[in-house]
């Protein structure tokens, strides 16, 4: 994605953060023996699985900065395999890398569950589309975490260190 260097700078390069995340966390769970169980795991039986909570999350990053811009989101594919994640990840990578500059001024209309909204494009990035991709990449990580799989907050944010 072209850089604006306006307001919505900082919130680009959250997006692409947690979206490098996301691809290590890919990368600790395709280390695993269980993957595929890994990645089936709900934290509550009316929850979605860890592999569809990082697949809403992956595709959050497209969601938030291709959807102000027109651009198309790519699409997620179930049953979220270790590999339809991967192909997922690489896809959105491509899609965000080839948005141009954002009008942080514009409005973007889109659902919030059943809500038709319709917001400016930073307060869309800022207060709905952020917020979501962490919400799902946190319940992943949770998921994965309640698995079993040894991770910490270093793994989540990338920036502690123990």
């Amino acid at each position: 994605m072209s850089e604006d260097n306006g307001p919505g700078e900082a919130l680009v390069a959250a997006i692409g953060h947690y979206l490098e995340q996301s691809g290590k966390l890919l990368n600790l769970v395709s280390e695993q023996p269980n993957s595929d169980e890994l990645l089936a795991v709900q934290l509550a039986p009316d929850a979605f699985d860890t592999g569809f909570h990082l697949a809403v999350a992956i595709q959050f990053a497209a969601r938030a900065l291709c959807l102000p811009t027109g651009d198309p989101v790519p699409e997620i594919v179930e049953p979220c395999s270790l590999q339809s994640l991967r192909s997922l990840h690489e896809d959105v990578l491509s899609a965000i890398n080839r948005v141009p500059a954002i009008d942080w001024d514009s409005n973007v209309t889109h659902t919030a569950g059943e809500a038709e909204l319709t917001q400016r494009a930073t307060d869309y990035v800022a207060c709905f589309a952020f917020p979501n991709m962490l919400f799902h990449f946190t319940q992943a990580y949770a998921g994965l975490r309640h698995a079993g799989l040894k991770i910490g907050k270093a793994d989540f944010d990338g920036l502690h260190m123990y």
